[in-house]
């Protein structure tokens, strides 16, 4: 099924537009299934997350995962690793990793089955069926911009990959093989991988690993085919532009887009305005209603970033993270241990090193799964925190003082509307809130409110309840 004709020149014009600084923000964004925009995403890096590293130890956590509050599973790549030596085709990442170990997750040789590291296509399978019958969806990443050196596809497809002037293989960013996305066939050749992963191992979607590299059009003709074999499929884009929301992707995934804007407020102890300011600035540019996957960590953070930010932002800066998450805008999405406060130094996606799961048994973790539990289950049942996104769903309120704290109103029509405050200081405030409180707090930290507008919050305190009418 291709692209219709109209739809074609109706995406090289929003191309042309996007590219001669044309403004996009009046674009809507498309709708997304409500299971995602709804949902709550579990990031599982299989090497870390169970003992053995298998498919198989996942698929034996689903329970605690739908306990924790997720209702989405995202696997990171399992599909069969290049094992070429040549370090000349490793990333910088990997070669500075000291695993001295040429499989990376991002450096597919075989698209279409599963690493044996990982276990088999019939223990992913299984995954996945067992992930539906606790109620999860599943999303797997997809690396299409570029593969491994030795790739099989590579020797019997030249044309599939880029070539130097002077015969070598043209290597992108990461010093892998780049595809080229000129090449009709190779074209057709992932857009049958995408149907087989779909129909074979019945995943839900797709988070796209540098997705906003990959020429758009490309992905609009993904979206259509995978909409023929499962219309409410999801596709994740990595990075961000003002119109993939509009044709083909359902959210922005990209690690500057939300933890990084956290860092500065958080880590750094600037002033809260930042976390206002690059809201402001991130939608103003995106589609209306555009979404965006709320994460601090994930495979790439929680591999490069010393010391991990559980530990330099400390348990209640995360905690105040993770309440901003849930309650903004967005799809949060939790990453191998956030939910236990699980923070090893050692943590890498490659090689093999797991999860320290005695921080489970912790006061601390104990107490981060409670919060991540009540959290999730507010997403579920206040409509006003799902409901709309960008500046249809959330206000952001004037409040003193303003270095120290935030505050923002999430409405939904018909329902009750809720108000966030947050001290984003290690050190106590009183804050005036220009919207009265209603009623008990949904979930709050170290807020004691002095009347209906005014609250002394904690170090890092919180409310979470509704707004008057």
């Amino acid at each position: 099924m291709a692209i219709g004709k109209n739809r074609t020149a109706a995406i090289a014009a929003l191309a042309a537009s996007v590219a001669f600084g044309g403004d996009m923000s009046a674009q809507p964004a498309r709708n997304a299934p409500g299971w995602f925009s709804k949902g709550v995403i579990y990031q599982v890096q299989p090497r870390a997350f169970s003992p053995d590293g298998s498919l198989k130890g996942v698929t034996a956590k689903i329970p605690y995962i739908k306990e924790a509050g997720a209702t989405i599973l995202y696997l990171v790549p399992v599909f069969k690793m290049d094992e070429d030596m040549d370090r000349s085709f490793w990333s910088p990442r990997q070669i500075a990793s000291g695993f001295d170990n040429p499989r990376n997750q991002y450096r597919i040789s075989d698209y279409f089955h599963v690493d044996p590291e990982y276990g088999s296509d019939a223990d992913l399978r299984e995954l996945v069926a067992a992930a539906h019958r606790a109620g999860l969806k599943v999303l797997f990443d997809l690396v299409y911009f570029h593969c491994g050196p030795s790739a099989p596809i590579l020797k019997k497809r030249p044309e599939f990959t880029r070539w130097n002037a002077d015969g070598t293989v043209l290597k992108g960013r990461w010093r892998f093989p780049q595809f080229d996305f000129r090449c009709m066939a190779l074209r057709e050749y992932l857009f049958a991988n995408m149907a087989y992963l779909v129909a074979d191992f019945g995943c839900d979607g797709f988070r796209c690993d540098v997705g906003a590299r990959i020429p758009l059009d490309f992905w609009c003709e993904a979206r259509n085919r995978i909409g023929v074999l499962r219309p409410d499929a999801v596709l994740l884009c990595e990075g961000s532009d003002s119109a993939n929301q509009t044709w083909a992707f359902d959210a922005d995934y990209g690690r500057l887009q939300f933890g990084e804007l956290l860092a500065s407020s958080v880590a750094k102890k600037a002033s809260a305005r930042t976390v206002r300011s690059v809201w402001e600035k991130r939608h103003a540019k995106c589609a209306v209603g555009a979404r965006f996957v709320n994460h601090y960590e994930n495979h790439d953070i929680a591999t490069d970033v010393r010391p991990r930010r559980e530990i330099s932002w400390t348990r209640a800066g995360i905690d105040q993270t993770l309440v901003y998450m849930f309650t903004a805008d967005g799809v949060p999405m939790l990453f191998n241990g956030n939910e236990f406060c699980e923070a090893s130094p050692d943590h890498s996606m490659f090689g093999r090193t797991p999860l320290d799961w005695s921080a489970a048994e912790t006061p601390d973790g104990k107490g981060r799964l409670a919060l991540v539990r009540r959290l999730s289950e507010l997403r579920r049942t206040t409509p006003a925190l799902t409901a709309l996104n960008g500046k249809e769903g959330l206000e952001w309120l004037d409040v003193s003082p303003a270095d120290d704290v935030t505050a923002f109103v999430r409405r939904a029509p018909g329902e009750r509307s809720v108000l966030v405050v947050q001290n984003w200081r290690d050190r106590a405030v009183v804050a005036k809130i220009p919207q009265k409180v209603s009623g008990a707090a949904l979930v709050a930290r170290g807020a004691e409110w002095k009347d209906a507008s005014a609250v002394a919050l904690a170090p890092f305190g919180f409310h979470v309840g509704y707004a008057a009418p």
